[in-house]
């Protein structure tokens, strides 16, 4: 069953892989090997890795979500469909799942079943899971940022049978059905009464997260905190949640049923206990919406529940690899989420340390559970929580022995009597108020383990202690060894996955995928420039946080030298206080005067020219003369080495051209150049663009851009100047190395593969 488990598993793994998914004809290769295993078991792994890749396949093919008649996605459309799931409402918008049955756009009309994810920024009612509404509708395909560290939006979506996001045009929406009675709606009711129970936000966040899993109201600061001290888990309703629940209904009713001997002759009180405590994990799991976390915690205890009711004995790693198989099964696309890793890393920790030949403390497992999913942590690129183990040994008996139970209690008696259910959800905040005290205290300058924290002269001393101290214990027991070698194991990790830094007199160039904005980064031999944070928006979401930082931590930078801020427009600068609070910066320059969170930065001036491991740094613009704002106050930065360079334009405009070419024409010449403006018909000029003389333009662009960046004519433009051209916003994160070779082709390349839900 392992082995099978491994295989399959393994065979799910490599169909992700592929940037496109075969037609159904290559599930014939399965056949061979079905024959191949039926005569030569031995050959177990091979044929349940053949079966994942195979189920995998089906699986994608059936499940692909439904297109839009490409010719709907123009114009602004209506839709008719139903509200699903807990709509995320804020000040400034309400954004919800949206299931249409049939779409309309002048005399075409369409049936059929297309989930959306939809946004509703002015006039936005109350929605209620479960209603049906006539919406007017501008959609697009789903699209998200392409960067090595970041979030897959796109995927998260596809896992969700999303293929299409949009917004709700105003007027024209129409309720047309209200809402039945379902669980979803219980959700929602059970998510109001806590809005409305008088404790803080932040624990009213919590509740919500822990009651109904609804993580919306929990800000981004809170959840840093619970990241940097490794309680994050606490509060996503997962196998530790159910798992709880299950164990406290399996013990009261076994109590219960002992109470009453006859019916202990006919059924035995732990066999009893079995139905109704799986109905409870069943009933949590519902107002935790099914969460994925939660359904493979239900499979889990359902072999388990299966084993005690057919009184067989089943070992732990055998349960474990039996869910792994039933989890598969059911939705091949888990392998993609980071907490399918975790969930069975740790359990999987569990059964080991409970079946070694010694017995470990709740203090000793914590820090060797700790330790087993440190390297799975780094490999996922998630922070590593140095305090996390000394904290999980009280908070986890806080959370499950009291926090949980008292605020499904109070939740619950809250739908009956609620004067009682709020008075006991107002305990419950103030026991979570006071913890997130202790939390921000204990946080206070203890730093979260990253893959940027450690250099790789760290790195390989790391290595070489870990092996030194692997042969020291290989005599001893099995859990010292494994602990002795597990740092070396991550290290290593660290070192295959980190891009090395370039050698001397050669730099990267970066342009990273940040939608309709721009960000890249300049990566010498030992120094970082930083040009431009990308976007930020009124929800709170920016770039800053969701794009630079992470791929500064992906590549190992734990410092950025300089910061060049080009100019003061929001999809230039809206993630710079994010960055600037995130990793240290050394300076700040700026073409426009701006102020962030107590940083002055200094105004970049034409003639600034410095040199960084051999290569040069020269800022052509803006002169150090009054009156300039706006786009045309935008530092333009060249970067050069062994004669191949980079030129970064900000979004100046015609009369910032017309200077450069009249001012430094002979050094506007470059092999790569940013399209300045993002492509906009107001820049590249015919004769900036001749002066330049590039080989490659890139465009840094949002896909689907409401000005039709870049326009057309730019992109004629510098076509028949002979440059190539590439856009952030169809091929995600462009790269290239320069001055490492004479003659060597600087053209920047995706850098992210492709992935099938991609197309």
């Amino acid at each position: 069953m392992i082995l099978a488990a491994f295989g399959f598993t393994f065979g799910a793994v490599l169909l992700q892989q592929l940037p496109w998914l075969p037609d159904s004809r290559w599930l014939l290769l399965f056949l061979p090997f079905l024959w191949l295993g039926l005569h030569r078991p031995a050959t177990i792994v091979a044929l349940a890795a053949m079966a994942g890749f195979s189920w995998s396949l089906a699986y994608a093919l059936w499940h692909e979500p439904p297109k839009i008649p490409g010719n709907m996605l123009v114009d602004p459309l209506f839709a008719e469909g139903t509200v699903l799931g807990l709509p995320d409402v804020s000040p400034r918008r309400t954004r919800f799942f949206f299931l249409a049955d049939e779409l309309v756009q002048g005399q075409q009309r369409v049936h059929g079943s297309w989930k959306s994810r939809l946004s509703w920024y002015r006039h936005a009612p109350v929605l209620l899971p479960g209603e049906r509404w006539r919406l007017r509708l501008r959609l697009k395909a789903a699209q998200g940022y392409r960067n090595a560290g970041g979030f897959d939006y796109r995927e998260w979506l596809y896992v969700r049978g999303v293929a299409y996001t949009g917004y709700v045009k105003w007027p024209g929406a129409e309720k047309t059905g209200e809402a039945g009675l379902s669980v979803d709606g219980v959700r929602y009711r059970l998510a109001r009464f806590i809005d409305h129970a008088g404790v803080s936000a932040g624990a009213a966040g919590i509740l919500k997260a822990l009651v109904v899993g609804d993580r919306s109201g929990l800000s981004h600061d809170f959840k840093r905190l619970f990241s940097l001290t490794g309680t994050s888990h606490l509060i996503a309703i997962s196998g530790l949640h159910i798992g709880l629940v299950a164990g406290l209904g399996f013990l009261l009713f076994r109590w219960l049923w002992r109470c009453f001997p006859r019916a202990c002759c006919r059924w035995p009180a732990g066999v009893a206990a079995v139905f109704p405590s799986f109905l409870l994990a069943l009933g949590y799991a519902a107002l935790a919406g099914f969460s994925i976390p939660t359904r493979r915690a239900l499979i889990m205890l359902a072999i388990v529940y299966l084993a005690i009711l057919s009184r067989r004995y089943t070992s732990g790693p055998h349960v474990l690899a039996l869910t792994l198989l039933v989890v598969l099964l059911l939705d091949p696309l888990a392998v993609n989420s980071a907490g399918f890793w975790l969930s069975f890393s740790a359990v999987a920790a569990l059964f080991w340390m409970a079946g070694s030949e010694r017995r470990f403390p709740w203090f000793s497992m914590q820090f060797g559970i700790a330790l087993i999913l440190m390297p799975v942590l780094l490999c996922l690129e998630l922070p590593v929580s140095l305090v996390g183990p000394v904290v999980n040994i009280v908070a986890i008996p806080l959370f499950a022995l009291l926090v949980v139970p008292v605020s499904l209690a109070g939740a619950l008696l809250g739908l009956m009597f609620p004067p009682a259910g709020l008075f006991v959800l107002q305990l419950a905040g103030k026991v979570l108020d006071e913890f997130m005290a202790v939390l921000q205290w204990i946080v206070a300058g203890i730093p979260e383990l990253s893959p940027s924290s450690l250099d790789n002269k760290m790195l390989l001393a790391l290595v070489a202690g870990s092996v030194i101290v692997s042969v020291l214990l290989w005599r001893r027991r099995s859990f010292g060894r494994v602990a002795g070698a597990l740092p070396g194991v991550l290290a290593l990790i660290l070192l295959w996955q980190r891009s090395p830094a370039p050698a001397p007199g050669s730099f990267c160039f970066t342009l990273l995928d940040v939608g309709q904005g721009l960000s890249a980064v300049i990566r010498t031999a030992e120094h970082v420039l930083v040009f431009d944070t990308g976007p930020s928006f009124p929800s709170g979401f920016n770039t800053g946080d969701a794009v630079v930082l992470p791929w500064l931590r992906h590549q190992g930078i734990a410092r950025v030298d300089l910061l060049m801020l080009s100019h003061s427009d929001t999809d230039h600068v809206g993630g710079a206080a994010s960055l600037l609070r995130g990793i240290p910066v050394s300076e700040v320059i700026t073409g426009e005067p701006l102020s962030l969170d107590g940083v002055h930065p200094a105004r970049c001036r034409a003639g600034r020219l410095w040199w960084w491991d051999g290569v040069r740094f020269e800022v052509l613009y803006p002169p150090a003369v009054p009156g300039l704002e706006g786009n045309n106050a935008s530092c333009v930065l060249k970067v050069s080495s062994r004669g191949q360079s980079v030129l970064l334009t900000g979004d100046i405009e015609e009369a910032a051209e017309h200077w450069l070419v009249e001012h430094v024409k002979h050094r506007l010449h470059s092999d790569l150049v940013v399209a300045a403006h993002h492509g906009s018909s107001s820049s590249s000029t015919q004769a900036f663009v001749e002066a330049v003389d590039a080989k490659q333009v890139l465009y840094s662009a949002g896909k689907y851009n409401r000005w039709g960046f870049p326009r057309p004519e730019v992109v004629t433009r510098w076509k028949k100047s002979g440059a190539k051209d590439a856009n952030t916003g169809e091929l995600g994160a462009l790269e290239s190395l320069l001055g490492s070779r004479e003659g060597k082709s600087v053209l920047a390349h995706p850098t992210q593969r492709q992935r099938y839900w991609y197309r």
